[in-house]
């Protein structure tokens, strides 16, 4: 069995052993973006689009879009907080009202 390597400061580490036995995440998940995709799912989210709205313009899952959300903040390429409440949602409840 292979081994799952892991990149660090430009080099390669095992770390978990290919196993029946071991859990992977996100294996099922295309953690791969097109040149550019990254750029504009920065730009959408902070232009206020929801991660809902984001992955249907997209077509990625909503995950795929706040793992990269997730990515962009840590690389500072957004400027919208995570956490944001999109217009037309009442900062009480976070629910939608009618305006």
């Amino acid at each position: 069995m292979g081994v799952v390597k892991f990149k660090t400061n430009g080099r390669v580490i095992p770390i978990i052993p290919l196993s029946k036995h071991n859990d992977f995440i996100f294996e099922n998940d295309e953690l791969a973006f097109l040149p550019g995709q990254l750029r504009e799912i920065a730009d959408l989210h902070n232009y206020g689009m929801t991660v809902p709205e984001i992955a249907e313009l997209e077509r990625r899952t909503k995950k795929e879009i706040l793992l990269a959300l997730i990515e962009l903040a840590y690389q500072e390429k957004i400027t919208k907080p995570l956490a944001f409440l999109p217009k037309g949602y009442s900062e009480i409840s976070n629910e939608r009202y009618l305006i």
